[in-house]
Order: structure tokens, then C-alpha cells, then sequence
């Protein structure tokens, strides 16, 4: 298993967080101003990024990928339910991603907006394959391509003044905003980490790849929307060199989507058994594609989200299992668990249904601490049990 190096971890989370989304997610913020609105993104990034960075931690330590860990957590039949729902929602990602990047190729360069899908779907292929098989250089070419290109549409903004935007938003919202984004790669995350130099390199370039270059498109965001009054693909479609602005979508597509289709062969290994990553990647590859040209998947993206919140009461409970319960591992289920991420995944949607304030903070409080106290007491209860019958 070839390691990766601190540095190209580093680029590997940067070139993650630099992307189109990101860009536009941030200028939702514009209606708080400059300094409010910097503040939620800040604080909102440190929180979902030191939780990020921990899931990391544990597969480092354990050596093991996403999916593993959550075996670890959950058992056998607790972790097919969570990898299955894992590559849906990574496949349907990847079809979005793909179909975003085409059409901006489509839009700068004019080609058909089929053949830009098929363009799209042979980078992503490529990204992939290289990552896994060859080398890890040409993704940290390509990220730091991209943050010069993106210092590029920096200096084409126009502070003369704020534009209106009319919007209202809060600042809580930005703030849970901008936990979403990291929290949202917390299923991924150990698939690379697994393969780091040092626990220290995990956690920081980790942190610091994402914490940085996130906040940073964040904040690019917040600048366009308010002192232009657009959003990024509007703005990046005014420049008077299209190939920049092809370049930017192409680069920010792959260097995102290609871990999505990595991380649904990883999480396919909890399903079913293959020999070769490689076709799995070619034929994961392909089925993104063929979504994206046959389903109109980007009206069911509440769908794919409502998958998501699957990880967030999941992930809580994997962190409190690893750092303060410490059992050594389930066979076949944990139905405390699994009771536990099925309540918390209901509740964060509910949540979201009420319109309550920080859903994703509320779930990771609630999940973790009621989790922790009756895990706890079960093994506590287990272990008097055991003494009581040796004694």
C-alpha cells in the first residue's frame, strides 16, 4: 500500500475543497457583510474540519478505510447497510459532478453538451486511474494550477462597492453552511488517510488542506456575490478568455469527483468481493456517466442529501466507540448502534423539515452524549458480570 505523503495530502483535501460549490455555497453568505460574514465561515470550517480530521485520525491509526471503521462500530450487517447507502449517494454525486463540469464546457467552449458529458466522464476516469495506479503528483499539479487560476478570479472582482443582494440570512445558518461542506467527506475521508505518513500529518494536512482552502472559496464566494451581486458561474462566465474559466471547472470537477468514485469502489469491498480496483473504477466511472446522460439526477439532489444525513449520527458514533468507549469490535451487529444512527438520522431530518437552527451540531451533541452514556453503561454492566461470574 503506497503511502501518501503529508504534502500531497495537504493537496489531496485542498484540491477537494476547491470547487465550484464551494464558491457559490460561500456567497450565500453576502446578506451578513463582510466581517459577519467571514466569521460564520470561519467558525462553522473549524468545527466541521477538526471533526473531519479526526474520522481521518482513526483510520490511520487503524489502518483501515471509511467503510472498515464503521464495521469496526456497527458490525457486519450495520456496515452494509451504511456502505450500500454510501455508493449511492457517492455514484449520484459523481453524476452531478460530472454534469456540472460538462455543462461548463459546454457554456465557455460551445461543444455539444453531450460530448462535453462524455469529455467530463474520461477526465474524471483518468483522475481516478492515475491517483490509484501512478502518481499522486499530477492531483498536486492540478490543485495548485487551480489556486492560481482561482487568485485569478479574486483580481477580477471590482471592490468599488457592495451590491444590495435583498437576501436575509442568519448567522447560524451560515455557520452550519459551512460545517455541511466538511462533514460531508467524513465518509470518505479515511480512504485516504489510511494511507498516511504520521498520525500528526494525518490530522494537520488533513485540517489544513480542507480548513484552508474551503474557508478560502468560501470567502471568494462572499466577495463576488457582494460586490458584483453574482454568483460564480455567472461571474467566471464574463471573462474575456473562456479557456481560463473551462479550465477552472474542469480542474475543480476531477479533482472532487474522482474521490467520490475512488471511495464507492472502497465501500464496495463491505458488499461484495472484486479483484481489480482499476475496473471497478472503470465501471463506477461509467455508471456515473450513464446516469448523468439517462437520469435527470440533479432534481433528486434533496434525495442524495437525505442519504447523507445517514453519516452524520453514524460518524458520531464511530467517534465516541474509537476515542472513549474503546470495545474491541462487533461480529455480526451493534444494535445499540444502530438504534442510535437510525434515531439520529430521523431527528436530523426532522430538523431540517422544522427549520431548527445548526441541525448537524444538534445530531453530533444529542447522538454522542446519549450514545455514550448508554454504551457505558452496558459495558460497564458487562464487564460487573464477568468479574461477578469469575469471582
Amino acid at each position: 500500500m503506497e503511502r501518501i505523503k503529508n504534502r500531497s495530502m495537504t493537496l489531496l483535501w485542498a484540491g477537494a475543497a476547491i470547487s465550484i460549490a464551494e464558491i457559490y455555497t460561500g456567497g450565500l453568505a453576502a446578506p451578513l457583510g463582510f466581517a459577519k460574514g467571514i466569521s460564520a465561515i470561519l467558525l462553522g470550517h473549524l468545527i466541521g474540519g477538526i471533526l473531519l480530521a479526526l474520522c481521518g485520525v482513526i483510520s490511520f491509526d487503524k489502518r483501515k478505510n471509511a467503510m472498515e471503521t464503521v464495521k469496526d462500530t456497527l458490525g457486519e450487517w450495520g456496515v452494509k447497510i451504511v456502505a450500500s447507502l454510501n455508493v449511492l449517494q457517492l455514484l449520484g454525486w459523481s453524476a452531478v459532478m460530472i454534469i456540472q463540469g460538462a455543462r461548463g464546457i459546454n457554456a465557455t467552449l460551445g461543444l455539444s453538451y453531450k460530448l462535453s458529458l462524455i469529455i467530463m466522464a474520461i477526465f474524471v476516469f483518468m483522475w481516478s486511474y492515475y491517483f490509484e495506479r501512478k502518481s499522486k503528483k499530477i492531483n498536486d499539479f492540478a490543485v495548485l494550477t487551480l489556486l492560481i487560476l482561482t487568485c485569478l478570479i479574486f483580481f477580477n472582482i471590482d471592490f468599488e462597492r457592495i451590491i444590495p443582494t435583498g437576501a436575509n440570512v442568519s448567522f447560524i445558518t451560515v455557520v452550519e453552511l459551512s460545517i455541511a461542506m466538511p462533514v460531508s467527506w467524513i465518509p470518505l475521508i479515511g480512504d485516504y488517510t489510511m494511507r498516511g505518513e504520521s498520525r500528526k500529518g494525518v490530522f494537520l494536512s488533513s485540517f489544513f488542506g480542507y480548513f484552508i482552502a474551503s474557508s478560502s472559496m468560501y470567502v471568494l464566494g462572499l466577495l463576488i456575490t457582494l460586490f458584483t451581486g453574482l454568483d460564480i458561474v455567472q461571474f467566471i462566465s464574463s471573462f474575456s478568455v473562456p479557456i481560463v474559466a473551462c479550465i477552472i471547472i474542469v480542474l475543480s470537477t476531477v479533482t472532487t469527483t474522482f474521490l467520490d468514485i475512488y471511495s464507492a469502489v472502497e465501500s464496495s469491498k463491505q458488499i461484495f468481493k472484486f479483484n481489480s480496483t482499476t475496473r471497478m473504477v472503470a465501471v463506477y466511472c461509467f455508471i456515473g456517466f450513464a446516469i448523468s446522460l439517462f437520469f435527470p439526477i440533479v432534481k433528486y439532489e434533496s434525495f442524495l442529501l437525505t442519504i447523507g444525513s445517514v453519516f452524520i449520527p453514524v460518524y458520531s458514533i464511530v467517534i465516541i466507540e474509537y476515542f472513549f468507549i474503546k470495545n474491541k469490535g462487533f461480529n455480526k451487529v451493534n444494535i445499540i448502534g444502530v438504534i442510535f444512527a437510525a434515531i439520529g438520522c430521523i431527528l436530523y431530518n426532522y430538523f431540517i423539515y422544522q427549520g431548527l437552527y445548526m441541525p448537524t451540531v444538534l445530531i453530533l451533541g444529542v447522538i454522542s452524549i446519549s450514545y455514550y452514556l448508554v454504551a457505558r453503561g452496558f459495558k460497564n454492566n458487562k464487564n460487573f458480570k464477568e468479574q461477578r461470574n469469575q469471582g
